[in-house]
């Protein structure tokens, strides 16, 4: 059941308001999905322990039907040098435009990537007062946000043509940068950190958006699109751009971010690019939910996005989440396992890996009380039944008119790990390879112990430096191997 905007983001605050504000994106971004998992259950009879159930189950079943599809059709031919040398250089491009995505989270970020060192790099910074020098604004700890980003992106001072931090529900921090080793003037949006944040992510309504282009359905994620328009104008009334553009008239405009960051780069890339033919965006790990149909094709010549393995965000919409919650019901209804079983399982296979094949769907003899009674029973699962919720149907839900399909941003590059390096291990024994990706990949939610770690920027960097890095020695082995390029 959908709720409306307004008692959907009643709801949001006043369960963001009793946590508190958490201090980095990480937490932002766990709290931010519980409390959209508390919002989306909360017309059936389930308690956590039956929701952590199953997705144990989801999880299983999906690790199954993975090694069970058919091998994908093996491709003759090698990759046309035009597609390999394109993917090469916009991977080479993104390793270097997430320095900035990654700069505009400030201080936090930093010395979250830098737990022993962070705080004595740019100690010196914060004890400064450079707001009279520089154009700051807004928040707390300026001239630390301001010591991390020259940390970050190497940059100079002087580079700096603006930096924001003030935030609002709907008002995103940015900065904006001369980048001279790539020619381009870059606007970096801040992503999901701070309680307003999560407001606007879950401002999921569609917006009709007033562009100056031959695209028919102009539509978007509204609280994105609120948060695009308000760095645009910025950007534009406030004369930012034209002062960049001043100082250095034959750079181009390239926008980036990372999730929340993403969309609205992406959302202010289409609104600019009347202006500034040549814009590009990067953006890093966007939320699925974003354009419409029209708009995805429009921004496919113009934004690149990167998703990282089982990245959730990517795969996050109002559909997919209903889809999310028809699975989960449906599995747990046909399940008379008891509870304690599926937990104990499940914790093992996440840990440590398994059989996929061994579900806990049968119900051992024994009379332990409670904790032996299975699942709840399908007629009970929902405390008002809807004929919405098909437990044989295995095609998504429709989408009220209120919220239809919405789609990630451009073409996209998924970054896939390869082999099987462990459940939990740290990023940079992780090895990866790239590929173009059809947005169609990324149509459902997918359950792993990676799901909410992919989408953390740092781990996103890593990734980007040990492809990159991978598959520049894999051109220039001896060998003369070309890299590994799947073309979909």
């Amino acid at each position: 059941m959908v709720m409306s905007q307004a008692s959907y983001l009643m709801a949001s605050r006043q369960q963001l308001q009793a946590y508190g504000k958490p201090e980095s994106s990480s937490c932002a971004v766990a709290l931010g999905k519980m409390t959209i998992l508390e919002l989306l259950f909360r017309d059936t009879d389930l308690v956590p322990s039956d929701i952590a159930a199953g997705l144990a189950l989801l999880h299983q079943q999906q690790d199954n039907i993975r090694n069970n599809q058919e091998p994908h059709e093996v491709i003759s031919h090698s990759p046309e040098p035009s597609q390999e040398a394109d993917l090469d250089a916009e991977l080479e491009n993104c390793r270097h435009y997430m320095q900035f995505a990654a700069a505009a989270y400030g201080w936090p970020l930093y010395i979250y990537r830098n737990q022993f060192t962070g705080l004595w790099k740019i100690g010196g910074d914060c004890c400064r007062n450079r707001t009279t020098e520089y154009d700051l604004v807004g928040g707390d700890r300026l001239s630390c946000h301001f010591g991390s980003i020259l940390q970050t992106t190497g940059l100079q001072y002087r580079d700096f043509i603006h930096i924001s931090f003030h935030d609002k529900v709907y008002e995103l921090p940015f900065l904006v940068a001369l980048d001279h080793r790539k020619e381009a003037i870059v606007v970096a949006v801040r992503g999901t950190m701070s309680l307003q944040d999560i407001l606007t992510d879950l401002s999921a309504e569609n917006e009709t958006l007033n562009l100056e282009c031959e695209v028919q359905d102009c539509s978007a994620h509204k609280g994105i699109s609120q948060a695009a328009r308000y760095v645009y104008r910025r950007l534009v009334n406030d004369g930012i751009l034209s002062q960049a553009f001043s100082i250095a008239p034959e750079y181009r405009l390239v926008i980036v971010g990372h999730s929340l960051g993403a969309g609205a780069a992406a959302l202010l890339a289409i609104m600019l690019r009347q202006s500034h033919p040549q814009v590009r965006c990067y953006a890093f790990s966007p939320p699925r939910g974003l354009l419409s149909k029209s708009l995805y094709e429009y921004s496919k010549s113009f934004i690149v996005s990167v998703v990282l393995g089982d990245d959730v965000i990517p795969r996050l919409s109002v559909t997919n989440l209903e889809d999310l919650k028809r699975r989960l019901l449906r599995v747990i209804a046909h399940c008379n396992k008891p509870k304690y079983k599926i937990l104990l399982h499940g914790c093992w296979y996440e840990l440590f890996g398994g059989d996929p094949d061994n579900l806990p769907t049968e119900l051992d003899g024994g009379d332990r009380g409670d904790l032996t009674q299975p699942l709840l029973a399908e007629q009970s699962l929902l405390t008002h039944w809807s004929p919405a919720y098909s437990c044989s149907s295995d095609s998504p839900l429709e989408s009220p008119t209120k919220y239809p399909p919405l789609y990630p941003p451009g073409r996209i590059i998924h970054l896939e790990e390869e082999g099987t390096s462990g459940r939990f291990c740290c990023c940079s024994a992780a090895h990866y390879r790239a590929k173009w990706s059809h947005e169609s990949e990324f149509s459902r939610i997918l359950i792993g112990p990676k799901m909410l770690t992919d989408h953390m920027p740092d781990i996103l960097m890593r990734a980007l430096d040990s492809v990159v890095s991978d598959r520049a020695a894999c051109i220039s082995c001896p060998a003369g191997g070309g890299a590994n390029v799947d073309v979909v």
